[in-house]
């Protein structure tokens, strides 16, 4: 076998390796009988061997240095999911710990704004039902009074005129009051409610929204 056969055989050998890994290796082959010379062309072949196996060990060690980046991004990407698994417990207990300085004071400043809010709520269910009940009831029943008493003055027809009259407007000014009182109440309390109970809500909505926006970002 003289060296043109051998590099043929050697190129035949090495057609798995790809075209620049292939025309490296024969290139590295061929300045290694260049600097034999043609007298050592038969002492270059005998030392080097088949080229049958030759090429299967440059095809060994091609293989060993291509798996070698891919072992090392299969580790970068089984250690990902383990970085982004999220805060470790200590770290939350410790955030826990630094939050309750924070937590408390906002903890006081949300319990004193619902009881506030429950205070306006009961101030004005109070008012309401005062306009609503209370002054309503007091003239009609006053209404009617005056003018049961109206019938005690007879003896003095003026004065019993005078009392029935009063007595008759009171109890026609309290049934007035109670209908508009209950027409206003039924225009104006559902959108206060709705208003208050919206304003309640806000906080709570505020954290469940930053809640949900934290758990996308971590997921």
């Amino acid at each position: 076998m003289n060296r043109s056969e051998y590099m043929a055989a050697l190129r035949h050998a090495l057609s798995a390796l790809p075209e620049e890994e292939q025309a490296n290796a024969l290139r590295y082959y061929e300045e290694y009988f260049d600097d034999a010379g043609p007298a050592g062309e038969q002492q270059a072949i005998d030392g080097l061997g088949a080229p049958e196996k030759v090429a299967a060990q440059i095809l060994a060690d091609y293989r060993e240095v291509s798996a070698a980046p891919q072992q090392a991004a299969g580790g970068a990407q089984s250690g990902a999911p383990g970085r982004t698994r999220g805060i470790s417990p200590g770290l939350l207990i410790v955030l826990a710990l630094l939050a309750i300085p924070v937590a408390i004071p906002l903890a006081g400043i949300l319990i004193g704004a619902i009881a506030t809010v429950f205070g306006l709520l009961v101030a004005a269910a109070a008012v309401v039902f005062c306009l609503t009940v209370v002054v309503p009831l007091a003239l009609t029943i006053s209404g009617l009074v005056l003018c049961g008493f109206s019938f005690a003055l007879w003896g003095a027809p003026a004065s019993a005129l005078v009392t029935c009259g009063c007595g008759l407007a009171l109890f026609a000014l309290g049934i007035l009051l109670c209908v508009l009182m209950v027409r206003l109440c039924m225009l104006a309390v559902p959108p206060l409610f709705r208003g208050l109970a919206a304003l309640i809500r806000w906080p709570f909505d505020k954290l469940c929204g930053r809640a949900r926006r934290g758990g996308g970002e971590a997921s």
